[in-house]
């Protein structure tokens, strides 16, 4: 996070000297030692001058600070900082009886250490101030005389970076184009654009999905210099994807310094995008990526490498046409007028439900009306289930997010029901990042592929250690080890489950109960899907080895691309790609998986980019031998 040149003096001070509230001098005398040119520089610049001042200034820096929550400071005027402060903890929305005891708390403690409560208010919410102000009333005056200087530090940090993110970010967009240009990403266009039947302009890549898989897929083919796509996503622009949706984990599992969607380039990492905002020593305090934090970076590389979005539009039907065509019927606010767009080749990059469909056990789809269980990949409103009970069939990670999801939205008990009497603990993922096996899962034999995803499939990931503790942590929590749901009923108050351990009653149910991978549940593959050759077509494992999940999955090729039952079917299919998690089988952690991204986004760009050159082989052959522009123009003897 560097400073390309500090300002002048006067700039510099006008820049930053709204750090610290109303005392731009501990600004102006960090100027004067000539500061690291760094996020960190120049923090630790402005708190040792803060540090080194005289107890005098000190309170007068402490002093300057408004109350919270007061009127008065209000009327008075908060600066712009202090403002967006205060309202990003709903200190500007609090009712009477909170305004009154702020009020209170804020005369109590200014009378007894003579200056006003401080606290770094965009790390916290309203009740936990609250409870702050009621606990430090209780310490020694300088105790919190030091409190109320570190306090300053961390709102002046978090006001430093606000003030160099948005000039940092830019400048790391900037490398980005540069590094880019290095690797010719801008180079000669090489494909001739095409028409449909009737004329229609015709895509060489339509990209299904704009989740972290689409985008990784387009920034791969527009490095093969494949430009006429468009990714297609029926969620509104900034959410897709499962990250802000359904998605209820506090962190990410994948570890955060492993290259994912940037394929390698070092200013597209998100590792980069991190420290151009938080500084190198923001990158070592980070321990797992926040979700919300890894939706931001997706949306900022959206816009950095500029890919072609169309939201709110959702393909209901791709359909083979001929002549190496696809048609894609649309629906949705964002469809075009037609209803439909043409394109030489077809992406799904839909996620981990796009082989198939998240799964309902028969148990309870035949037995409960939908309003008495969810899915864990549905909208669940949980505080709407404040009070009540809840149990979570299901061991698999998502189980325990939601656990501790619901606990905190205030659901009274979260019951975790799994079939096995013990806790996964080995995570097979985190030995695949690491032996290569991610990287050249595509080399194996068809044997070697299913006996690596068997067991894969086999061996659950367990929860991370932070999920489980953080579940845990609730008095309402209860994990209920080898109590499989023998039988589910409703009654006049709820739902009774029944276990090997006998029957109890629930408010309501959450499976996290995985999904099931068939061609056959996705509509968008209706007019191929019976062409579509599956594992068990292609692949007979050994005696009691077999697997039906494991079976269902497509037979995919070498780039992704779908192969056929005959070879009818195989004309037909040419041009569409299943880069989602139905790829697990042949293709190994690969389009649905950030652990994969880095190598599976190249090869499906690479596939992609041959298809097309072999449909205008004739064409690029022909421009081959006819090429004559002369390269050589010197003439001998000289004349």
């Amino acid at each position: 996070m560097t400073l390309c040149k500090l300002d002048p003096r006067t700039k510099f001070i006008s820049r930053f000297g709204h750090l610290f509230e109303h005392s731009p001098w501990v600004v102006e005398r960090a100027w004067e030692q000539h500061p690291a040119e760094t996020l960190d520089g120049l923090h630790e610049a402005f708190l040792a001058v803060l540090t080194s001042a005289s107890r005098e200034e000190q309170l007068r820096v402490l002093q300057a600070h408004p109350r919270l929550a007061d009127k008065a400071a209000v009327a008075v005027g908060l600066t712009a900082d202090s403002a967006a402060e205060q309202a990003s903890a709903g200190l500007d929305q609090l009712t009477p009886a909170e305004h009154a005891r702020f009020h209170r708390l804020n005369d109590t403690y200014e009378a007894r250490f003579g200056f006003p409560f401080i606290i770094c208010v965009r790390l916290h919410d309203k009740a936990a101030i609250l409870d702050a102000m009621e606990r430090r009333l209780q310490r020694s005056h300088e105790t919190e005389f030091s409190e109320a200087l570190a306090q300053v530090g961390l709102i002046s940090r978090l006001r430093l970076e606000d003030a160099l993110r948005e000039q940092n970010l830019a400048a790391l967009a900037t490398r980005v184009r540069r590094d880019l240009e290095a690797i010719e990403y801008e180079g000669p266009d090489w494909l001739t654009p095409r028409m449909g039947p009737s004329g229609e302009q015709v895509l060489d890549v339509a990209i299904i999905g704009a989740g972290q898989s689409g985008l990784a897929a387009a920034f791969a083919l527009k490095r093969e210099r494949v430009r006429n796509l468009l990714l297609l996503d029926e969620n509104p622009e900034g959410q897709e994807g499962p990250w802000i949706t359904y998605a209820r984990m506090v962190t990410l599992r994948t570890p955060k310094h492993l290259s994912t969607v940037d394929l390698g380039v070092p200013s597209l990492t998100f590792r980069s995008w991190w420290e151009a905002q938080h500084g190198a020593a923001g990158w070592d305090r980070l321990g797992k990526i926040p979700r919300q934090v890894w939706m931001d970076y997706l949306r900022w590389y959206r816009r950095v490498l500029d890919l072609p979005v169309r939201n709110e539009v959702r393909v209901t039907l791709v359909e083979p046409i001929g002549n190496g065509l696809h048609r894609l019927r649309l629906e949705g606010p964002g469809a075009p007028p037609s209803g439909f767009l043409l394109a030489r080749a077809v992406v799904f990059a839909t996620g981990i439900q796009g082989g198939g469909e998240w799964h309902v056990p028969a148990l309870v789809r035949e037995k409960l009306s939908k309003a008495h269980y969810a899915h864990t990949a549905e909208a669940i409103e949980y505080p709407k289930l404040a009070g009540k009970r809840i149990a979570i069939l299901g061991g698999g990670a998502s189980a325990f997010d939601n656990a501790q999801y619901a606990l905190g939205a205030g659901v009274a008990e979260a019951h975790v029901f799994m079939r096995r009497r013990e806790m996964p603990r080995v995570n097979p993922i985190r030995h695949m990042e690491v032996s290569g096996l991610i990287r050249h899962f595509a080399s194996l034999s068809d044997a070697q592929k299913y006996r690596v995803i068997r067991h894969f499939l086999l061996n659950a990931q367990p929860p991370t250690n932070d999920t489980f503790e953080r579940a845990a942590a609730y008095a309402g929590f209860r994990l209920r080890l080898g109590e499989p749901w023998l039988d589910v009923r409703p009654d006049a108050e709820g739902v009774l489950v029944r276990t090997p351990a006998g029957e109890e009653r629930f408010d309501f149910l959450v499976l996290s109960t995985g999904l099931l991978n068939d061609t056959g549940l996705r509509p968008e593959l209706t007019a191929v899907r019976d062409e579509i050759a599956l594992w068990s077509d292609r692949y007979a494992p050994p005696a009691g080895e077999g697997l039906k999940l494991l079976d269902e999955h497509p037979y995919l090729g070498a780039g992704f691309e779908f192969t056929a039952r005959t070879d009818t079917g195989a004309e037909r299919l040419k041009g569409l790609y299943a880069f989602n998690y139905s790829a697990l089988a042949s293709l190994g952690l690969s389009a649905s998986a950030l652990s994969g991204l880095r190598f599976a986004a190249p090869r499906l760009g690479a596939a992609i980019a041959k298809h097309l050159f072999l449909q205008d082989q004739e064409r690029l052959l022909g421009a081959y031998l006819s090429y004559d522009e002369p390269e050589f123009l010197a003439q001998w003897p000289d004349n």
